[in-house]
């Protein structure tokens, strides 16, 4: 494989071809690529999925390990790219492939530096459908992490940051500058980690979620009014807040995981 130095060197030069509409920006900085697969520990024998592998900056150092690898990318070019770059690695293999239509089920680790319009979207595929996975460390833009881990009360607490809650523990572990990047972005950026619980199912995960996505369609509203509107059941819907000693008034962001898991196991 090609030498460290000339290898990043190589992946800065291609920001030139990098296209926005897809959120294209390559990690050029050796040491953090480094450090953000090493927080994946991979080993041999796992498999491994990088989502969105572009011009190879983790790959790189995904192909040092032992782990059974797939990289994929949108960017026909870049997969070229990469399949030239590995031909050699046996355990690597890159590949043209959507993360939105990607089977995720078999995979133990999964790593991705996400483009910041589809963060939300290959989250909720992750967190619905690997149901295999152990671990999986995500470089997102500070906003979108600040998004997705927000607490009860605030604008932001909504239906992916509460599955989040329920699938995994999540844990900041490294901020990533702008100028690490080529082009740079107009943000910094966030490494962190998903850590999957032994004790959350996919199919309550999937049931939870749609919950959710029911009772927060109108913000505004109260639990009540949301509930009876997702069950086609007001008077049903106050029985089972009664029964789980949720005040009906209450809204939807200020209810915790513990009483949406109360109230999705009386539904």
């Amino acid at each position: 494989m090609i030498e460290r130095e000339e290898y990043f060197k190589n992946i800065a030069e291609y920001k030139l071809l990098a296209k926005h509409e897809v959120g294209q920006n390559f990690l050029i900085d050796d040491e953090v690529a480094e450090n953000i697969v090493s927080f994946a520990e991979l080993k041999e024998g796992e498999r491994v999925l990088e989502i969105g592998s572009g011009a190879g900056s983790l790959s790189y150092f995904i192909a040092q390990s032992k782990a059974e690898a797939d990289l994929i990318d949108i960017d026909e070019g870049l997969v070229t790219k990469l399949e030239h770059d590995f031909e050699t690695i046996d355990h690597v293999k890159p590949q043209l492939g959507n993360a939105m239509r990607w089977d995720l089920s078999s995979y133990h680790k999964i790593i991705g530096n996400l483009p910041y319009y589809i963060t939300s979207g290959i989250l909720e595929r992750v967190l619905l459908n690997a149901s295999s996975c152990e671990k999986a460390i995500f470089m997102v833009q500070k906003e979108a992490y600040l998004r997705l881990t927000a607490g009860k009360s605030s604008k932001d607490y909504g239906p992916l940051p509460i599955l989040i809650q329920y699938r995994a523990e999540t844990k900041r572990l490294l901020s990533v500058p702008r100028n690490s990047f080529a082009p740079a972005p107009h943000i910094d950026s966030v490494v962190f980690s998903l850590t999957f619980k032994d004790n959350a199912t996919m199919d309550i995960a999937q049931r939870l979620y749609h919950l959710l996505n029911g009772v927060f369609l109108h913000r505004r509203k109260t639990i009540q009014n949301n509930l009876g509107s997702y069950l086609k059941d007001p008077a049903k819907a106050a029985s089972l807040l009664e029964s789980c000693g949720i005040a009906p008034n209450r809204r939807p962001e200020d209810i915790d995981l513990a009483e949406y898991l109360k109230l999705l196991a009386r539904i």
